[in-house]
């Protein structure tokens, strides 16, 4: 099953710099993880907003978990996931 998400998310004012610099490294890694096991079919990063990225996992049970899973997540200021279907083999077809 295919979804798009869109992740933003933003520094506490209170945390320093460097502790902030660390969970972006950890959010790299797990992304990069996620990557490697095919759950991300294409990640994009949308300039000076966050990243939207295209899943491809079992059920909305594992993108939820997935996405809870993150480092990042508990800095999340807006997450945005829809299923969607491809539709190019629709397009071939005609």
């Amino acid at each position: 099953m295919l979804f798009s998400v869109r992740l933003v998310s933003r520094q506490p004012a209170e945390m320093a710099a460097e502790a902030w610099q660390g969970i972006v490294a950890d959010q790299l890694r797990a992304v990069k993880a996620q990557y490697d096991q095919g759950k991300i079919r294409a990640i994009y990063r949308e300039t000076g907003v966050g990243v939207l990225a295209i899943y491809d996992v079992a059920d909305a049970r594992e993108m939820d978990q997935l996405l809870a899973g993150l480092p990042m997540s508990r800095f999340f200021v807006d997450t945005t996931v829809h299923p969607v279907w491809d539709m190019a083999p629709t397009l071939q077809g005609l």
